[in-house]
């Protein structure tokens, strides 16, 4: 990465690691509801405990605060623009974040590549965002019809087993319910 760096507000801070700290919270829940209803329970579990760790790493933490920021202002209809030179660290971020992180397809040198325990964690972390912006009921479902066969192309296998994953978190959400950071 780069060495200039323009350093965000403290505000731009707070929400970043408030924001992000949420998130793998919801995360790690969704992998323990996973846990305990698949075979793959004690994997899971040590998923939970690493994902999106490197978002605090130094290739990471600066960037994506600038891109949490730009998200957060998008949301509420506020102008952005990012200083000169964030731009090019947030792809290189990205690329980072997805070249480190099993859940990430990109990770992988084909989707199919990635272990049921990878196709997970990519639900639980749909799920998350899914709950966090309170889109399709909490549900992934829409994530996935946004991403795969259009972004990521599974195999047939594949896609049934992310379809089928959903499907579990959701009858535990409806069952159980979740709560959007919205209504929090």
């Amino acid at each position: 990465m780069s060495d200039f760096s323009p350093q965000p507000t403290a505000a731009m801070i707070e929400f970043y690691e408030r924001r992000t700290i949420a998130h793998i919270g919801r995360v790690r829940t969704c992998l323990a509801v996973m846990a305990d209803i698949t075979e793959y329970g004690a994997e899971l579990l040590i998923r939970g405990q690493n994902h999106d760790a490197s978002k605090f790493g130094p290739e990471e933490r600066i960037p994506y605060i600038w891109l949490t920021e730009f998200h957060r202002c998008r949301r509420n209809g506020e102008f952005f623009h990012y200083p000169d030179g964030v731009a090019e660290q947030i792809e290189e971020a990205v690329r980072h974040h997805m070249s480190v992180n099993r859940h990430h397809p990109e990770f992988h040198l084909q989707p199919d590549d990635m272990s049921d325990v990878d196709l997970i964690e990519m639900v639980c972390d749909w799920t998350a965002m899914a709950q966090e912006f309170d889109q399709n009921g909490g549900s992934a479902r829409g994530w996935a019809d946004k991403v795969i066969g259009i972004r990521v192309h599974f195999g047939s296998r594949h896609r049934q087993f992310v379809y089928s994953m959903i499907e579990l978190l959701d009858q535990h959400f409806s069952h159980f319910g979740f709560t959007s950071e919205k209504s929090s």
